[in-house]
């Protein structure tokens, strides 16, 4: 436990209320210590430009006070993982979120070629159909070590995309799943960008399990990336979000499901009432339903749940984990210890800041190993394409699901 810091701030943050945004004056301040026992950087770091406080000053400062930051300043800022723990757990409530994200819109930086052709990768499927044969090749020729061993990855900059880069689904998914049973109702799977393509046992676990309850489910070929790693970038979202707001409430569905919380909630986030249908986390729908329906061939062994930050900071679906597994017979299961703390993904973050990424995930690793569980359940692609290697896979908690699924 850390001793709550006792650094002055010089600045004080107008009142919130003007702005629109909720900004604790420093008086305000607890000083409960409660963000910083939860902050990743600061638990790398531990000096007080790491900490939530500290950015929340240098934030209002940018903002408000209309003052330009030193890149020192910058620096600080924008190695935030972003993963609202901070936010989460303030008792003056901050608005942290809304206020990063307007940050990094104005920081805007000149952003090298390869960044900008990721930004329109994912922006523009089509385009990527056709680039993923190619990511196909390199990896089925295992082309990655001649490619690190001549220093051409590193001199393009793509060592760490290249690090979790997995085999890609060159297909998209069929565009109708009928109800495997007396059709109870009509469902929408969205897909995401880089899911779409690298976390195809999820959707097909996903269909597969609501198919056998008697869901129908469309996957319109047409949606967008959620727009999450353009707006935690300081690039615009917008045209995504109208995008994936017309195409969804152009169908005929009860509800449209996310299986990737880190998209759930970028969607969560779109406008009050931007979707006219329901919004829902895989996991909460399950639960809703009669799943007790099924089948399930029983496991006997003990399982650990990796919380990520997106699902308990923001869409706050972590609970339904748990009586979701528990019908799979003999299958016992627990939290991971350390939940509250961020395991470094962070969205593009893993790419962007690959050094305190890569400090994040062993200290989760080492979680992991201590927890001497027989696996480890996570809801979120970002978060289990980060922390899993060969002898430390993880699953969705879908996907364990449809893997017990019995009859169907």
């Amino acid at each position: 436990m850390y001793e709550p810091l006792d650094f002055e701030f010089n600045q004080a943050a107008p009142p919130g209320s003007a702005h629109g945004y909720l900004v604790p004056e420093p008086s305000d301040c607890m000083r409960c210590g409660l963000c910083l026992n939860t902050c990743p950087t600061y638990q790398l770091e531990a000096i007080d430009a790491e900490s939530p406080r500290w950015r929340i000053r240098t934030l209002s400062r940018l903002l408000f006070d209309k003052q330009t930051l030193t890149d020192d300043e910058q620096t600080h800022l924008k190695n935030c993982v972003q993963c609202r723990t901070c936010e989460s757990v303030c008792p003056s409530k901050m608005a942290y979120g809304q206020l990063f994200d307007s940050a990094l819109a104005q920081l805007t930086t000149k952003k090298p070629f390869l960044a900008k052709l990721g930004f329109w990768l994912t922006s523009h499927k089509h385009w990527r159909y056709l680039l993923l044969p190619f990511v196909e090749l390199y990896r089925r020729f295992k082309l990655s070590a001649l490619m690190r061993a001549s220093g051409l990855l590193a001199k393009l900059g793509l060592t760490e995309i290249d690090s979790v880069l997995t085999q890609p689904t060159l297909s998209p998914l069929k565009s109708h799943y009928p109800s495997k049973t007396q059709r109870i109702g009509r469902v929408a799977l969205f897909t995401g960008c880089l899911t779409e393509h690298f976390d195809r046992a999820t959707h097909l676990a996903t269909i597969k399990l609501l198919t056998a309850l008697g869901y129908e489910v469309v996957v319109p070929f047409e949606q967008r990336c959620c727009g999450a790693i353009h707006k935690h970038n300081g690039e615009s979202e917008q045209a995504l979000v109208n995008a994936n707001i017309a195409i969804f409430n152009g169908l005929d569905i009860d509800a449209i499901i996310y299986t990737a919380t880190g998209c759930g909630a970028m969607l969560a986030d779109y406008p009050d009432n931007a979707f006219k249908y329901p919004l829902y986390d895989i996991n909460d729908y399950l639960v809703q339903q009669n799943i007790n329906s099924l089948r399930f061939a029983p496991l006997p062994i003990h399982a650990v749940v990796h919380e990520p930050c997106s699902q308990r900071n923001l869409t706050k679906s972590q609970a339904s984990v748990y009586p979701l597994l528990q019908n799979i017979p003999g299958l016992t299961v627990s939290p991971l210890a350390d939940n509250a703390i961020c395991c470094g993904a962070g969205g593009s973050y893993m790419l962007t800041h690959p050094v305190q990424s890569q400090q994040l995930r062993r200290l989760k690793q080492q979680v992991i190993k201590d927890a001497n569980a027989e696996l480890v359940i996570s809801s979120n692609f970002g978060c289990i394409l980060h922390l899993q290697t060969p002898q430390l896979p993880l699953l969705h908690p879908v996907c364990l699901l449809a893997q017990q699924l019995l009859d169907k």
